[in-house]
């Protein structure tokens, strides 16, 4: 697939970043204790969304954004034997690499176990004949084939969008557990097991291990490198848990602002 074209970053936006930046080292201290009621509970530090789910050439295609950058990434689907009602539905994301303008955001693969109850809603339901057919040996692309021929593949496209992006508030949550060097920042979260739209789901790396996301900030490389490489060492400072959550909050606002 082509690489994403990316928008040129007004002067505008550029000098609301700048300022951005700079309220960060004048208040990177402890004062951010004092902000805590401005800093929300739960927000997300990466701007990634997946905004849907696609068939091209019979193969599954995850789509999203990271701001206003868009991404495209293979979605694999197959199954596993379950001792629950359905077979185990498994998604397989391929890894997301972007660099915009000397940021570079990337994630290591990231499997999904789906195990959908029979009774428990439609898309359990649809869920679970997916996951029939594919356990019986029928290709992906006659299973979406006849799902578009029942009018069930909107169904099934929206469901795996809603749950993967889901995933993905998850992952770049400020809950996440997370380290900072000049690669500014690095989200890890599971393996994890969660409940989402009704369905089971235990989240990793493909290899048992947890998801990781991380955002580097490539000295040189570009106008976010430059800018926010220079952040790393404030979260490595030893400031308090309040003091890093207001910090990740203002890098949210930043990339929020420069991406999107």
């Amino acid at each position: 697939m082509s690489a994403p074209r990316l928008p040129l970053i007004s002067p505008r936006r550029l000098a609301t970043a700048c300022v951005l930046v700079a309220s960060m080292f004048f208040t990177a201290s402890e004062g951010f204790a004092q902000q805590r009621g401005r800093v929300p509970q739960n927000f997300e530090v990466v701007p990634i969304t997946i905004t849907s789910v696609t068939v091209v050439n019979g193969q599954l295609v995850a789509n999203g954004l990271v701001g206003a950058n868009p991404f495209s990434t293979p979605l694999a689907i197959g199954t596993e034997q379950s001792g629950g009602e359905c077979p185990i539905l498994d998604l397989q994301l391929g890894p997301i690499d972007l660099n915009l303008l000397g940021l570079r955001v990337q994630t290591t693969p990231i499997c999904l176990e789906v195990t959908a109850q029979r009774g428990g809603g439609l898309l359990g339901d649809l869920l679970c004949a997916v996951a029939n057919l594919l356990q019986s040996g029928t290709p992906l692309d006659v299973v979406l084939g006849q799902l578009q021929a029942q009018g069930n593949l909107p169904m099934f496209l929206n469901g795996l969008t809603s749950v993967l992006d889901q995933v993905f508030d998850r992952l770049t949550a400020n809950s996440a557990n997370m380290t900072a060097t000049c690669q500014i920042l690095r989200l890890q979260l599971g393996p994890l097991d969660l409940t989402l739209l009704g369905l089971n789901v235990r989240l990793d790396n493909c290899n048992n291990g947890p998801v990781v996301v991380t955002v580097t900030a490539i000295p040189g490389g570009g106008l976010l490198g430059d800018l926010l490489c220079s952040l790393s060492n404030l979260l490595n400072g030893g400031a308090s848990q309040t003091a890093i959550q207001a910090l990740l909050f203002r890098i949210s606002q930043v990339l929020g602002g420069l991406l999107g």
